[in-house]
């Protein structure tokens, strides 16, 4: 996996010095410069040097001038047709340019048959091996580049003068080629390139720390042969890297870097596929679905059939299996076996999967919604005192992201992926604090299901001491919340009981003296007055009864004779459901408050001319009424044998 090394944005030019080749061409160059340096051409020749463009040509034949100029009697000249206009007489430019340098003492205006011939006496008299290189014929117009084919044919028979023609081989007409070009050379395929990209990367990646979501095994997975198959040329090299370099830095601590470089890969060479990728999040994103490819639906199986026939034959297979490793949402393809990560850990992992930072990959910028990782460093430097963590999360649950949400909602998710990579007094630190503030976050069910993760942090002695303060002084509603968890792991509360033994976070003798503990500041808040106040009430009305089933509903009996908390009662069952019937979270959703809910502990029809008396009085306010009215609506409804409707 790259870690170290840097460098600046490259101007993608031909190299100059042997000493900077990273591809092994050094070697070749050598090979065609001793070639023209055992040549002594009476008549003359023409080299042709091959290759597509951005492999490194030019470099190459940098090289081979550089290793000419140590070589006897041998002078280098370049000539670049590509600086002339297409107006220009370029045969009349080539004898201006090279006669006084090849024959010296001739002029190189006039008649081009006396000049050639002039300059081919002053060759063979001076002896002195004269090698012309003309670089990126290509870069002209076919009918430029014909025509210099035609010029070099008139005079490569000049005497001690070796041509080195640098084009590709489509560049002239087969004919032609064979006929201007006596000696080829074919440019290596650079072997070495995955490792200058590598290398490139590794320099990358060092010069900007990154979030820790990248492992080897990933790394490996998306770099070949997916990523190192889309590089062809050292010019593609350049181009990733300075884009890069650009888009790299901003993100890096946020994303997966890892993933990101994929992403960029394919937005400079596979643009078409990048544009239908960020088009269509839903076709991409999202958890692994464990679909056979026979079974995947019609409409998705064509859409990415679709993409895939347009992808370059060369890169198909290669391309497809990136987009499988990187997006597992994705079915497979017919006939491919591709191994990949169906985790299902696309959030914790960063990942461009993720729905949540998918559009982060394409816009290069985390979303507002969402708890940067400078965010968390930050939050997590809480964790050194459970005091000062409480106090983080409810000023976290005061504070609104640009959706409208509590930013701790978003800063537990966070947590939760990074329970594992906590030590025991960190954790015991997030425990305490979600004992502490639970009660005021907004979304005590997932505070709950954190503390209980964070407890298998914990060793056995210190989480025993832990639940047992937080039972004493923690929040009433999320310590009785905890403990039901706790005993749902041996099969209370209508749960299955959690095997083996010994994975509960507590002892059957423990659990008892817990249950017990809690129970008594159940009452303690009941007989104060307290805990028709109390945040989550039927869930503390549901874990009383479970431990005391003749306690808890004799105090409801006898505390709602008072007007005032039988409005707090009966409002705290109210709740906000789906179009499907689950609960919604939020303001968003249909009202329902089913009378049934309260039966066990207060008979509905023992109060409902009570509440409907209630509901009229204007000084309870519009929520509270709500929720009066929805209990009479309901309950007159089942009354009627009638199917509760969602009122908003």
């Amino acid at each position: 996996m790259p870690t170290s090394g840097s460098a600046p944005l490259s101007p993608d030019l031909p190299l100059e010095d042997p000493a900077d080749d990273r591809l092994d061409y050094v070697r070749f160059s050598r090979l065609i410069a001793n070639a023209i340096g055992s040549m002594a051409p009476a008549e003359g020749i023409v080299l042709g040097l091959h290759g597509s463009r951005g492999a490194g040509r030019t470099s190459v034949a940098n090289f081979v001038r550089r290793h000419l100029e140590s070589v006897p009697h041998t002078v280098v000249t370049q000539f670049n047709p590509w600086r002339y206009a297409a107006s220009d007489d370029i045969a009349a430019r080539y004898l201006a340019a090279l006669v006084p340098v090849l024959a010296p003492g001739v002029e190189g205006r006039g008649d081009p048959a006396a000049i050639r011939a002039a300059a081919a006496e002053v060759l063979r008299r001076e002896r002195t091996r004269h090698v012309v290189v003309i670089d990126d014929l290509d870069r002209v117009a076919p009918e430029r580049a014909a025509e210099i084919g035609r010029l070099v044919s008139a005079v490569a028979d000049l005497p001690n003068v070796v041509h080195l023609l640098v084009l590709e081989r489509t560049t002239l007409a087969e004919a032609d080629l064979e006929r201007v070009v006596q000696v080829p050379f074919d440019l290596p395929l650079p072997e070495g390139l995955p490792q200058m990209l590598f290398e490139d990367l590794r320099g990358l990646m060092a010069a900007n720390p990154h979030s820790s979501a990248v492992t080897d095994e990933h790394w490996d997975e998306i770099f070949s042969p997916g990523i190192e198959s889309l590089i062809e040329t050292p010019r593609d090299v350049v181009r990733l890297m300075n884009v890069l370099r650009l888009t790299y830095p901003p993100v890096c601590r946020e994303l997966n870097p890892v993933d990101f470089i994929a992403v960029e890969a394919v937005r400079v060479f596979l643009p078409r596929l990048y544009d239908t990728i960020r088009r269509h999040p839903n076709a991409f994103a999202g958890e692994p679905r464990t679909v056979a490819v026979a079974g995947t639906a019609a409409e998705g199986r064509d859409f990415h059939d679709a993409w895939s026939a347009e992808l370059p034959e060369r890169v198909r297979e290669a391309a497809q299996t990136l987009i499988l490793r990187l997006f597992p949402a994705v079915p497979d393809f017919p006939g491919a076996v591709v191994s990949r990560d169906m985790t299902g850990h696309t959030r914790q992992g960063r990942h461009v999967a993720s729905p949540e930072l998918f559009a982060a990959y394409f816009q290069f910028v985390v979303p507002e919604t969402t708890v940067s990782n400078a965010e968390m460093d930050a939050h997590m430097a809480h964790l050194d005192d459970r005091a000062t963590f409480a106090a983080l999360l409810l000023r976290l649950a005061a504070e609104r992201d640009s959706s409208g949400a509590p930013r701790v909602t978003g800063f537990l998710e966070r947590l939760r992926d990074a329970v594992a990579a906590l030590d025991a007094e960190r954790a015991a630190n997030a425990v305490g604090g979600l004992l502490a503030a639970g009660d005021d976050l907004p979304d005590r069910q997932s505070a709950v299901g954190l503390a209980v993760a964070l407890l298998r942090q914990i060793p056995p002695a210190a989480r025993r001491e832990l639940i047992s303060r937080g039972a004493a002084s923690g929040g009433i509603a999320t310590a009785a919340a905890v403990t039901v968890a706790l005993g749902q792991e041996h099969g209370r509360h209508g749960a299955d009981p959690l095997d083996p033994e010994d994975a509960r976070l507590v002892s059957a003798v423990e659990l008892e003296q817990l249950e017990s503990a809690v129970l008594g500041r159940i009452r303690q808040y009941a007989d104060s007055g307290r805990l028709a106040a109390a945040p989550d009430l039927p869930a503390l009305l549901a874990a009383w009864r479970a431990w005391d089933a003749d306690g808890c509903p004799r105090w409801v009996a006898g505390a709602i004779q008072r007007d005032d908390v039988l409005v707090r009662v009966v409002s705290a069952f109210v709740m906000r459901v789906r179009s499907d019937g689950g609960p919604a979270r939020g303001p968003h959703g249909s009202l329902r408050l089913d009378p049934e809910a309260l039966r066990p502990y207060v008979a509905p029809e023992l109060v409902v001319d009570r509440i409907r008396r209630l509901a009229r009085d204007p000084s309870l306010g519009g929520e509270v009424t709500t929720a009066l009215d929805q209990f009479v609506l309901e309950y007159e409804l089942r009354q009627e044998n009638a199917v509760p409707q969602n009122h908003e």
